[in-house]
């Protein structure tokens, strides 16, 4: 019994301090899901790479499964990873500049780029090395594109 009255106790005490870190940062959930996101991609972009350098051996599956991994990620950012007051400085462990929002044409723009240049690493990741390599370098640009404009540096 005092186990389970311990459990309640650390549970109500976990339930509060979650609602507490969401009343302070209600966009904590945006920039922690963007995060992930992010996350992802960028192991999905170190299995192509590590192919790519000769660390490990160019895999046509695995490189065709990583490239539709880093695809599918594409094909579901949107402003909803990124609500207006999410920005570096007024949010926890966010980097997204003010740009997002002062120039969102141009964001979306962007995600609309890395979202072609995904999809054609899908077909290129497949094929073979050189193909892939190619490919990497419209993808790198892309993600690249976006960093440099609407990413605070680490």
């Amino acid at each position: 019994m005092k186990l389970v009255s311990t459990l309640a106790v650390l549970s109500i005490a976990f339930a509060a301090t979650a609602f507490a870190q969401d009343a302070e940062d209600p966009f904590a959930d945006a920039v922690e899901t963007r995060h992930g996101l992010m996350l992802q991609m960028a192991t999905d972009l170190g299995t192509m790479g590590a192919m790519m350098k000769g660390e490990v051996a160019y895999d046509a599956t695995a490189a065709s499964k990583a490239a539709s991994n880093v695809a599918a990620i594409a094909s579901v950012l949107s402003m909803a990873q990124f609500p207006e007051g999410s920005e570096y400085g007024k949010s926890a462990d966010s980097y997204a500049l003010p740009a997002v929002w002062t120039a969102q044409d141009d964001f979306l723009t962007k995600i609309a780029d890395l979202n072609t240049a995904a999809v054609a690493m899908q077909t290129a990741a497949g094929t073979d090395l050189e193909a892939m390599k190619a490919g990497m370098a419209g993808l790198g640009g892309a993600c690249s594109a976006c960093h440099k404009g609407y990413r605070q540096p680490e």
